[in-house]
């Protein structure tokens, strides 16, 4: 759409009303355009807004840049400077895209990850508590903050490999393993016993699973559940007290192994 398909309105121009039903987009976007340096509307003399064909078409190529994503910063550069390049203009939007498609991917897994949790409690008879989803969510935000961004790539790459029927199948084993080495301890079984070897070993294989053997990201990994031993706790379906005994018991049995 070009000004020529624009109504010319009055003899000064078209109302601010006008241009925004014509083109399509809203009189708050037209005041923010304005506000942008993107439009230069002229004014009345009672100071009310009036858009001439140059001002239409104007609004044209913003409308159209916008549909590209571009921010306002890059729609004036393309529009105000003579000597803008659009190759290298057109490389930082596609790669502002990559990286917003990135964002939005891990954000994907994250909500996966949460729904996965989620269900699973409520399938094993103990639902997460509005208190306790909150501190959940915190922590699983706060986690990433202890890996380098090469040690979250890992950890996504090894995800992908694993696929997800695997992952779940892990997700749901670490709950059971969580409640057999609870038996263990409170049974007072000897760390050194053959039963409680074989349930920590499976712990560490489950952990060695995560981190891929490399010990960077299992002592970050470590790092994380110390720095938020509620938050880890939460993640792993556990009142803290009883996480803080159940690995105190692990680290036992790794002792006398």
């Amino acid at each position: 759409m070009t000004h020529r398909s624009l109504p010319s309105g009055d003899a000064l121009g078209l109302r601010v009303g006008e241009l925004a039903a014509r083109a399509g987009v809203s009189v708050r976007a037209l005041h923010h355009y304005e506000a942008a340096g993107l439009l230069h509307p002229r004014r009345t003399g009672a100071g009310h807004r009036r858009y001439g064909p140059a001002d239409a078409e104007r609004l044209f190529h913003v409308t159209a840049l916008r549909a590209l994503g571009l921010g306002l910063d890059a729609i004036r550069e393309v529009l105000d400077a003579p000597d803008a390049d659009p190759v290298a203009l057109v490389a930082r939007q596609r790669e502002a895209l990559a990286a917003e498609a990135r964002r939005l991917d891990a954000l994907a897994d994250r909500l996966g990850d949460l729904g996965r949790l989620l269900q699973q409690r409520a399938t094993a008879g103990a639902p997460i508590p509005p208190d306790t989803f909150l501190t959940l969510t915190t922590a699983m935000s706060a986690f990433d903050r202890h890996y380098t961004p090469g040690q979250l790539q890992q950890l996504a790459d090894r995800r992908e490999s694993f696929g997800e029927d695997a992952i779940r199948a892990v997700e749901a084993e670490w709950p059971r393993l969580f409640e057999a080495v609870g038996r263990e301890m409170d049974a007072g079984t000897n760390p050194a016993a053959p039963t409680a070897r074989a349930l920590i070993d499976r712990w560490d294989e489950l952990v060695a699973m995560f981190t891929g053997g490399d010990p960077g990201i299992r002592q970050s990994l470590g790092t994380a559940v110390e720095a938020d031993r509620e938050g880890a706790s939460a993640m792993m379906g556990l009142d803290p007290d009883r996480m803080r005994d159940l690995f105190a018991f692990a680290q036992r049995v790794r002792d006398a192994r």
